[in-house]
Parts: C-alpha cells; structure tokens; sequence
C-alpha cells in the first residue's frame, strides 16, 4: 500500500520491508568478516603503512563510482543504482575469499569501500523516500536494529569459526570470506525481485540541468558547511578503523573471542539504542539528538586507548555501540537538508567531494600509526571530531518541522 508525505513523496512499505529483509540479512553476512578484514589483509601480505595506501585508493575509486550511482538514481533508477551497489558488495566479498596474494586482497579492499558508500547513499534515499517525515527517524531506527540484530550474532559466530579453523591467520579468517559472499549473492537476488522502483513526483531532467541544479544547492551556506563535516569526517573515521583491530591485537593483546565480544557489544548497545534514539529524534529534533550523544564518542576512544587489559575494550565497544545508534538521526537530517527531487544529486556531490578531499586520510593514519606511535591517528581523530565537526553539525538547521525547514531553504 502506497501513500504520500508532506512533500508529496510516495510512501512505499513494500521497498521499506525490503529494506528491511536486506539490511538483516547483509548485517550477518557482512558481520562475519567486517572484524576482521584489516588483520586478513596483513595477513596476506599487505603492510600497516601499505593498508593505508590502498585504502586511499579505495576512496578515490568509491568517490567516482558512488557519485555516478548517485546521478544514475536520479537520471535512471532508484533501483538500478541499488543492485549494482549489491553487485559490487557480492563481488568484494568474492575477491577477499579468493585472496591468495596481495593484489586480490587490495581489490576487496577498493570494492568494499565503493559497496559500502554507494549503497549506504542509495539505501538511506530510498528509506527516507518510503517513511513518513515525522516518524522517519524512528522508522530507519527499526531498519538499523534490524541490521544491528544480525550483527549481534555475527561477531561471536566469526570468533567460533576463526577458532575452529586455526585461529588469527589467513586460513582461520578465509571461511568467513567464503559464506559472506554466498549470503550476500542470494541477498542480491532476492532484494533485486522484490524491490520496485519508487514512484515520486520528481522531474526527469537532462544530466546538464542535474549538474547546474547540484551546483545551485551550495548557495546554502548550511549545505556548504554540511560537506565540510562529511569531509572532516574522512580524517575522523578513515584514519582509524583500518587500525582498530590491529591495535586491539597488537598492542592490547586481544584473541579472537576479544574481538568477537567487541562485536557483540556494540552492536548490541546499537540494536537496543537505535530505536530509543530515533524515537527521541523525532521530538527533540535531529540536530539537538546528535550532539547530545557526541561525547560518547570521545568517551569511547578514551576507554579504548587507556584500556589496562583486553577485557576492557569489550566495555569501550559498548559505550561505541551507543553512540553508533545517533547515526539514525545523523542519516535522516543529512538526507533532509535537500527537497526529496535533489536527494540523488546530493549524495553524489557529497560522496564526490568527500571522498576525494579525504583520499589522504588511511594513508595519513597508518604513517601516525607506524611512525609516530599506535594511540597517534586516535587521538588526532578525536581532536578534528571535537574541535571541527562538533561546532558545525551544532550550527547545522534543524529540518524536523519539514515545512518551516523548506520556506528556509527556498529562500536562498
């Protein structure tokens, strides 16, 4: 049964339940490896400050590709643009199982990132155009416990199965690879039949217009200001979680069970928190929900880093898992900040921007990590975060009250 929104936006239930099924069942399959892909990597023969190079490389290739997805949603198909995300994520799977050397683990690495931004852009738009503005946070916190539900599980599977087959080495770690990619195929096949394409009220336009109107929307300061945040947080995030695990093993002396426990409580506190945190979203408004929860994040790290043994990281990734459920607001407002028509363009010009200025990021994180000493890249992130983001996203409108937010933007 499809309806409409306060924009005129057809609501439709049958690409939210997909979205559903998808994200619970790509959040287990996902979950399995997703701990361990950057010890896998080493594994084979990539090193620390290497990882960081290839991984800049995967956020070039991804700024290209999630961009295009971007305007192709627009131009062509909601859904088109979401199965060859899926296509994409099923192959990067498929290039981490068949990794004997060097050069394929590079490639799992370079399509994993282009996956993970491309459908996570595509994703977000096509829940915000099947949920109802007013309890659109609260609906996309279902879509991300569901998610966070599966990825409960997965962790503690990954840590039985890593051990089973000869703990942290390349041949432990393989199997995960190998379900993950045969998961994620029958993912792709049954979301692709079920999936339609959203019907909406917005205008087909040629890619000249496309590109003129995406240039149009930065005469709104606030948007501007909203790609500096996504850039800045390239350099929060990019320049850490390729190191995390590694830390935790390297330094804090984590086994698999540590890791696999980290998992579970952080997508743990997420699953029992994003519902919470969208349902408050959707009364105290989006803007206020994330900066309230913030500090959880520099709390997080802190306890991570200060950690005295490796049962304390599992407490740390707790206090993490809380704090990862204010993406549910922090999605919704950044696809808000645009009428529904521009949603594609602005995820390709974000992604584009984004990625590109922040392509030095896991390069500049490994040089700290190696170079400088483990805890460098962290506690840099965290200052950027603090300092930088946190100011902006406060200055940020606050786009709850949907009609009052567009009279604002189409004054500009």
């Amino acid at each position: 049964m499809d309806c409409e929104d306060s924009e005129g936006q057809t609501i439709n239930r049958r690409n939210y339940v997909t979205l559903l099924f998808r994200r619970l069942s790509s959040g287990f399959f996902n979950g399995l490896s997703q701990q361990f892909v950057d010890l896998y990597t080493v594994g084979v023969g990539i090193s620390v400050s290497s990882l960081g190079s290839i991984r800049s490389l995967a956020l070039l290739s991804s700024a290209l590709v999630s961009s295009l997805i971007g305007y192709l949603a627009d131009i062509v198909s909601r859904k088109t643009a979401y199965i060859i995300g899926m296509i994409i994520e099923a192959a990067s799977a498929a290039a981490f199982a068949l990794a004997f050397n060097w050069f394929l683990a590079a490639l799992g690495l370079v399509l994993t990132t282009v996956s993970f931004n491309a459908i996570m852009g595509i994703e977000a738009l096509i829940l915000t155009e099947s949920t109802r503005g007013r309890q659109r946070a609260f609906s996309i916190g279902i879509a991300d416990s569901l998610y966070m539900l599966a990825s409960v599980i997965a962790p503690l599977i990954a840590a039985l199965l890593v051990n089973r087959f000869g703990g942290l080495k390349v041949e432990g770690i393989r199997p995960l690879f190998i379900i993950q990619v045969i998961g994620l195929t029958v993912t792709l096949v049954i979301s692709s039949f079920i999936l339609v394409e959203p019907r909406s009220k917005r205008a087909k336009q040629g890619l000249n217009q496309m590109v003129r109107d995406s240039v149009l929307v930065f005469k709104r300061p606030w948007l501007r200001r909203w790609v500096v945040i996504e850039i800045l947080g390239r350099y929060v995030f990019a320049s850490t979680i390729p190191y995390q695990i590694i830390y935790a093993v390297e330094v804090k002396g984590a086994d698999e069970f540590i890791i696999g426990y980290m998992g579970f409580v952080a997508n743990l506190a997420t699953l029992a928190f994003s519902p919470i945190i969208g349902k408050a979203a959707d009364k105290l408004g989006r803007v206020k929900t994330v900066v309230i929860l913030r500090p959880l994040f520099y709390i997080s790290t802190l306890m991570f880093l200060l950690a005295p043994s490796p049962e304390h990281l599992i407490l740390a990734w707790f206090i993490r898992g809380v704090w990862m459920a204010s993406r549910t607001p922090f999605q919704a407002l950044t696809m808000e900040l645009v009428p529904s028509e521009m949603r594609g363009r602005w995820m390709g010009v974000r992604n584009f921007l984004s990625l590109t200025l922040g392509i030095p990021a896991p390069w500049l994180g490994g040089i700290m990590y190696e170079s400088l000493f483990p805890e460098a890249p962290f506690l840099a992130s965290m200052l950027i975060d603090a300092l930088l983001r946190y100011p902006l996203i406060y200055a940020t409108p606050e786009t709850l009250n949907r009609e009052e937010y567009l009279r604002k933007y189409s004054k500009k």
